[in-house]
C-alpha cells in the first residue's frame, strides 16, 4: 500500500512538472509570437520609408540634373513619357525700358528686347549610338510691346502680343557625318552677319534697328513720316528661320559648311569658321542665299570676331543684295570696338561702341548711319546679365530732311 502511494505521489509530480513545462512553453511561444509581428511591422515601415526616400530622390534628381544646350542657356531636365527619350526646358524672359527722342518729342516705353526675345523652349534627345543623336525642338517666343514695333503712334505694338514659332523640327546628328535639320528652324545662313565675340550684343550689334526699329522719323517740320528705323537699316542676315531641309558638315580644322533647301524653291550656303591663334579667338562666317523672288536676284553677306585675351575685341560685318532691276544694290557695312573685363567677382563685364551704314535700303539714295554705346554686366549666379545701350539714327533722303532719332535702352535678360 505503501509503495503504491509512492508511485501515485511520483506520478501526480510528473504530471504538474510536465503541465508547468508546457505553460511554459506556450507563454514563450506567445511572447516569440509577439516579437514576429512586431518585426514585420516594422519591416513593414522601413519598406514604406526606403520607397518614400527612392521616390524623393528621383524626383529631386530630375529637378536639379542641369544640360547646357546649343545656345549657351541652360536648360532643366524634366522627365518624358517616353523613357527612351531625355527632355529638358529652357528660356529666358529679357524685359527693358526704352527712352526714345525723334528731334520734337520723347517717351519712355516699357519693351521686350528683340534684340534677344522672351522666350521658352522645349528639347527632347535620344541616343541612337555612340556617335548618333535624334532630336526634337519646340520653341516659341512671346514679346509684349517689342523693341521692333512700338513706336509713337503706338506704345504697346498692338499685334505682336501672342506666341509666334521659332522652332519646330527634328534633326539627326552624327559625330562624323554631320547633322541634319528637317521643319522650321535656323536656315544655313543664319545669324552669319551677326557673330560677335563682344559680350556687349544684348545692348547692340549688326543689327542695330533691333533697339528702336518701330521708332517713326519726322521731317524738317516736326511731322512724323511713315518711315521707321527698321525701314532703312539692315543688316542682310541671311535668310533667318524657315521651313527647310538643313544639313551641317562635321568640323573640319574649325571649319564646317552647311546648305540648307527652304521652301518656296528658296536656298542658301555658309562657310563658318571658330578656333583660336595665339593669343586671340577668332570667328567668323560667310553666307550666299538666293531667295524665292523675282525682285532679288541673290544676296551675300558675313561678319568675324577677334578677341583678344587682354579682352579687347573687333567685330566687322557686311553684306549686300543683287537687285534684278539693275537698280542701285542695297548694302551695310557695321564696325565694332569692345573690351571685356572682371571687374568683381559677379561675372564679366563688357562695353563696346559702333558704327553702322545701311545704304539704298528703303528708296534708291537712303543714306543711314547709326552709331552707339553698349555695355554688359553678368552676374553668373543669377544666370542674369543686366545691361544698357544709347544710339543714334540718322537717315539722309534725296529730297527730304529728316530728324535724328536717339534712343536709351536698360533691362535685363534672366535666363532658366
Amino acid at each position: 500500500m505503501k509503495m503504491q502511494r509512492n508511485l501515485l505521489a511520483v506520478a501526480v509530480s510528473a504530471t504538474l512538472a510536465f503541465a508547468s513545462t508546457a505553460r511554459a512553453g506556450v507563454d514563450e511561444i506567445e511572447m516569440l509570437r509577439a516579437q514576429i509581428e512586431a518585426l514585420n511591422k516594422r519591416l513593414d515601415q522601413l519598406e514604406k520609408q526606403t520607397l518614400q526616400a527612392e521616390q524623393k530622390a528621383a524626383a529631386a534628381e530630375a529637378k536639379v540634373q542641369m544640360v547646357s544646350n546649343s545656345a549657351g542657356s541652360m536648360e532643366r531636365v524634366v522627365t518624358s513619357g517616353n523613357n527612351k527619350v531625355r527632355v529638358s526646358v529652357s528660356g529666358q524672359v529679357n524685359r527693358a525700358l526704352l527712352w526714345a527722342d525723334d528731334g520734337e518729342s520723347s517717351n519712355v516705353y516699357h519693351v521686350d528686347n528683340d534684340a534677344s526675345s522672351t522666350r521658352m523652349r522645349v528639347i527632347g534627345e535620344a541616343d541612337v549610338s555612340d556617335e548618333m543623336t535624334v532630336g526634337a525642338a519646340l520653341e516659341v517666343q512671346f514679346e509684349s510691346n517689342s523693341t521692333a514695333n512700338v513706336n509713337q503712334l503706338d506704345d504697346t505694338g498692338v499685334g505682336d502680343d501672342h506666341f509666334t514659332q521659332r522652332r519646330l523640327e527634328v534633326y539627326f546628328d552624327h559625330k562624323r557625318y554631320g547633322k541634319l535639320w528637317l521643319g522650321q528652324g535656323w536656315t544655313a545662313s543664319e545669324d552669319t552677319s551677326e557673330v560677335d565675340l563682344s559680350g556687349t550684343d544684348l545692348a547692340g550689334y549688326s543689327s542695330t534697328a533691333d533697339m528702336a526699329g518701330g521708332i517713326l522719323f519726322r521731317d524738317a517740320g516736326g511731322a512724323l513720316t511713315g518711315t521707321a528705323v527698321g525701314d532703312v537699316f539692315a543688316n542682310f542676315d541671311g535668310r533667318g528661320r524657315a521651313d527647310r531641309l538643313r544639313y551641317d558638315t562635321p568640323s573640319f580644322g574649325g571649319f564646317s559648311v552647311a546648305v540648307s533647301a527652304i521652301e518656296g524653291d528658296a536656298w542658301d550656303t555658309a562657310l563658318r569658321y571658330s578656333g583660336k591663334f595665339g593669343a586671340a579667338k577668332v570667328a567668323g562666317a560667310l553666307a550666299y542665299s538666293e531667295p524665292d523672288s523675282s525682285t532679288v536676284d541673290g544676296q551675300v553677306n558675313g561678319s568675324v570676331s577677334i578677341l583678344f585675351d587682354n579682352g579687347v575685341n573687333l567685330t566687322l560685318a557686311a553684306g549686300e543684295r543683287d537687285l534684278a532691276s539693275g537698280s542701285e544694290d542695297p548694302s551695310f557695312y557695321y564696325g565694332k570696338l569692345g573690351y571685356q573685363t572682371r571687374l568683381n567677382s559677379a561675372g564679366m563685364t563688357s562695353f563696346s561702341i559702333d558704327y553702322h551704314s545701311s545704304d539704298d535700303v528703303a528708296l534708291v539714295g537712303d543714306e543711314a548711319t547709326s552709331y552707339g554705346l553698349q555695355a554688359v554686366q553678368k552676374i553668373d549666379a543669377w544666370a542674369t546679365e543686366g545691361y544698357v545701350g544709347w544710339r543714334t539714327y540718322e537717315l539722309d533722303r534725296t529730297g527730304g530732311d529728316l530728324q535724328d532719332v536717339d534712343a536709351l535702352i536698360a533691362g535685363a535678360r534672366v535666363k532658366f
